[in-house]
């Protein structure tokens, strides 16, 4: 049986990248592979909240989110403003709003297809 090759379409070829910039890359999705810190950024994606604030919508320890929002905030994901005794957070990469679309709207379409797959 032959195997189906993945090509892209012309229009949508991009230049390789060096290893260095994979690096780069790969650091990113790593922030991004981790549950707690996708509910967060859900969070996050509604607007600015302080730690404190956080720490109620998920239950989780201050030290622990603190943690967590450090490394999104290390990769540029998110911006950090202290005002008093308190640190709020917001999205700074804008794109975040597209990938998260792009994965949950890819993820929804084959859990709807192997849905019906195992409805019939």
């Amino acid at each position: 049986m032959a195997s189906k090759k993945s090509v892209r379409p012309a229009s949508m070829k991009k230049q390789q990248l060096p290893k260095e910039a994979l690096e780069i890359v790969a650091a990113r999705f790593r922030a991004l592979g981790d549950a707690t810190r996708l509910e967060l950024l859900q969070h996050l994606m509604d607007g600015e909240h302080s730690v404190q604030e956080l720490c109620e919508l998920t239950g989780m320890s201050q030290a622990n989110i603190s943690k967590h929002l450090s490394i999104l905030s290390e990769q540029g994901i998110l911006n950090r403003r202290k005002q008093g005794l308190y640190v709020y957070y917001s999205v700074a990469d804008m794109t975040i709003y597209q990938l998260c679309d792009l994965v949950c709207g890819s993820l929804s379409k084959r859990f709807a297809a192997a849905q019906r797959h195992f409805s019939q």
